[in-house]
């Protein structure tokens, strides 16, 4: 039976429009499944766009990241390549493949992720050998073991020293599984705050071909120099923040200045 609706109220069509967008409309695992094909089929930059509105829709994760990445970087967009598997390194830095394409694009752009020498780059990837979710969960979980091995030492009747536990011949290796748990749990924790304080110094990538650096947040300051596409900055906050503009620092060269915001992207 066929339902004319010639003749309803507008608000009733309005709905029924409104009703079959909301049923027609791509979930970001749609999106996803769609940058896929599309990326498959060889539409770079057309993955590239599923993919981030599967972002935008709020699908987070480093396979995205890491997918976006690939189609950035195959259709000619190295900036933003590096800029997407800066993310994915960040979500899972213990991934080989993350960690190959990262430096592989970086090195291209001038700036290498990994050191030059091998003893340098076998600390640097031990170094990011965990995730810092996986590092908080060791963390908590060495936190909770010291907890429960000094609550049982509290207890009453259970002091052990190793005198008394040498005498009686039992839980002898209990001073020593203390020491080596509050060890680890000091070095883990340290190793955790490193992590941290490296992850919350705001960095960028340059997404456009070339970023004049301006001494001022305007057009009309000159160009002090230029920083190539997929270079990484340090985004400053030693001045108020201008509308449209960014502070950027180059540690490599010692330099700093301002860039229009469009032309670098915060990782």
């Amino acid at each position: 039976m066929v339902i004319s609706i010639v003749g309803a109220r507008p608000y009733m069509i309005f709905s029924i429009l409104c009703l079959s967008t909301f049923v027609r409309a791509d979930t970001p695992q749609d999106l996803y499944r769609a940058g896929n094909q599309l990326y498959a089929d060889g539409h770079f930059s057309d993955a590239a766009q599923k993919y981030e509105a599967s972002a935008e829709g709020g699908l987070r994760n480093w396979v995205l990241e890491y997918n976006l990445a690939n189609a950035d970087y195959r259709a000619g967009q190295i900036g933003k390549a590096i800029l997407h598997y800066e993310r994915a390194f960040r979500m899972n830095s213990g991934q080989g493949d993350v960690i190959y394409n990262l430096n592989f694009a970086a090195t291209k752009a001038g700036d290498p992720e990994l050191p030059s020498t091998a003893l340098s780059a076998l600390a640097w990837r031990l170094f990011y050998l965990l995730s810092t979710n996986m590092l908080t969960l060791v963390v908590s979980a060495l936190f909770v073991l010291v907890c429960a091995i000094g609550g049982w030492f509290l207890l009453p009747g259970i002091v052990v020293t190793p005198e008394k536990a040498g005498a009686q011949g039992q839980f002898d290796w209990v001073p020593a599984f203390a020491g080596m748990t509050a060890a680890a749990f000091i070095l883990a924790g340290a190793w955790l705050g490193v992590r941290i304080y490296l992850l919350e110094k705001p960095q960028g990538v340059v997404v456009a071909p070339v970023a004049e650096v301006r001494s001022g947040p305007n057009t009309t300051y000159p160009t002090n120099f230029t920083v190539p596409e997929g270079r990484r900055v340090l985004i400053l906050k030693e001045q108020e923040p201008i509308q449209g503009w960014l502070e950027i620092g180059v540690p490599q060269e010692g330099l700093k200045g301002w860039v229009p915001e469009s032309s670098v992207e915060v990782i």
